[in-house]
């Protein structure tokens, strides 16, 4: 899981848990770069953070598994599907 940036480095105060966009950003690279096999772990690993009706959060809490933030968050499921695309595309490439 990606944070978006480093609490302990920016100044502001509080925490923030993982970012799923970024995360999802993370999974449709490794694919664009043809690791698809890092990228099918990385989008696999997002999608099991979805709850009981397929809904993702914002941020999800890497200790707890705790969705946080926004929710639901378009731009998490729209990474995600773009994710999916990227390593179907890069599947269809290598085979």
């Amino acid at each position: 899981m990606v944070y978006r940036y480093l609490a302990t480095t920016d100044g502001l105060p509080g925490e923030e848990g993982t970012f799923l966009l970024c995360t999802c950003w993370l999974a449709q690279a490794l694919a664009l770069a043809g690791d698809i096999e890092e990228a099918r772990t990385v989008f696999e690993r997002v999608a099991g953070c979805m709850n009981d009706v397929g809904l993702l959060a914002e941020e999800i809490d890497p200790v707890t598994g705790e969705l946080l933030g926004n929710f639901p968050q378009a731009f998490s499921h729209i990474g995600l599907v773009n994710a999916a695309w990227a390593i179907h595309q890069a599947q269809s490439r290598a085979a």
